[in-house]
């Protein structure tokens, strides 16, 4: 494995709802179906189907749930030998629910039998020799103890972090290499509301790159002192579930190929709008050509 992928292991159902319906009756509906999901598990997807080698880290057991997780993983060619097995455990569930009218999701969730990635569980051995280390924000103490042994072994570090204790989170930052988090997760850490001031605060915390997402508004990325404005590419939107798991995944990829900054943030711009007009975190797999198309139809960074 190139990549070890480590978070929230989730089961999504997803149905596109129509705006007007009875309470209380059956409808039928156009759009349902059921996929792994979550940050981490999205992104490992994403980055194993680019064809590079991608492990995932966490728990797993001999129940419904776990078994279409894993085999949601091992579906998409993520290598799924470092799972390991936990009496009891059950992947997180969610309902999300997207707009027929604009693609936009609402997501209920429960975390009901799940278990975060312990400290006591890891092994330094799954971290020697990878070429990146991706983390997010929901396994906290385990993902702080993974990017720890990355920078013992100078091994780069992709964190998608939005929400939760501001202690962590800016533990989080400050062990990570590449963090990259949404503009509301930017607010509740810094306390600030512009995307520059939110970056100016967050990168006095870390020596590594800070990128500020906030979806149809773009992306903000904070190098030698100024602010880098990636506009968010034209699309059209069917769905937006994945679409930031997809930008993470696309900056990891991108930062393998050795892209500069403005290049990963254009990438990861384009890889994203491309997942936006597709149902499902997971339905859709674009290529390099498809990408670079984007990419070169829309040459707007400013």
């Amino acid at each position: 494995m190139d990549v070890l992928v480590s978070g929230m292991l989730v089961v999504d159902i997803l149905a596109e709802v129509p705006t007007h319906f009875k309470k209380g009756e059956k409808h039928e509906i156009p759009k349902i179906i059921i996929q792994g999901g979550a940050p981490a598990g999205n992104a490992a997807c994403f980055i194993a189907q680019w064809g590079i080698k991608t492990g995932f880290v966490g728990y797993k057991a001999n129940n419904t749930l776990s078994k279409i997780a894993n085999q949601e993983l091992e579906r998409y060619n993520v290598n799924t030998k470092l799972m390991l097995n936990k009496t009891h455990f059950q992947p997180a569930i969610a309902v999300v629910e997207v707009d027929e009218n604009n693609g936009e999701r609402t997501v209920f969730y429960s975390l009901q039998g799940y278990s975060p990635l312990s400290v006591k569980d890891i092994n330094e051995d799954w971290i020697k020799e990878k070429k990146l280390l991706l983390v997010d924000g929901y396994d906290i103490q385990g993902n702080i103890e993974l990017l720890k042994l990355a920078n013992k072994y100078n091994i780069p570090s992709v964190l998608d972090i939005e929400t939760g204790n501001i202690n962590d989170l800016k533990q989080m930052i400050k062990l990570g290499s590449h963090i990259i988090l949404p503009l509301e997760g930017a607010k509740h850490i810094t306390q600030l509301n512009k995307p520059q001031d939110c970056l100016m605060a967050l990168s006095s915390l870390t020596d590594g790159q800070i990128v500020v997402t906030d979806g149809a508004h773009g992306c903000w990325a904070w190098q030698h002192g100024n602010v880098i404005h990636q506009p968010a590419f034209p699309t059209t939107v069917v769905d937006t579930t994945g679409c930031g798991d997809a930008f993470h995944a696309a900056y990891a990829i991108a930062l393998l190929e050795k892209k500069t900054l403005i290049d990963r943030l254009q990438f990861a711009s384009a890889y994203a709008a491309i997942i936006a007009q597709h149902f499902g975190g997971r339905s859709y797999f674009p290529s390099a050509e498809e990408v670079e198309n984007v990419i070169q139809k829309n040459t707007t960074l400013c």
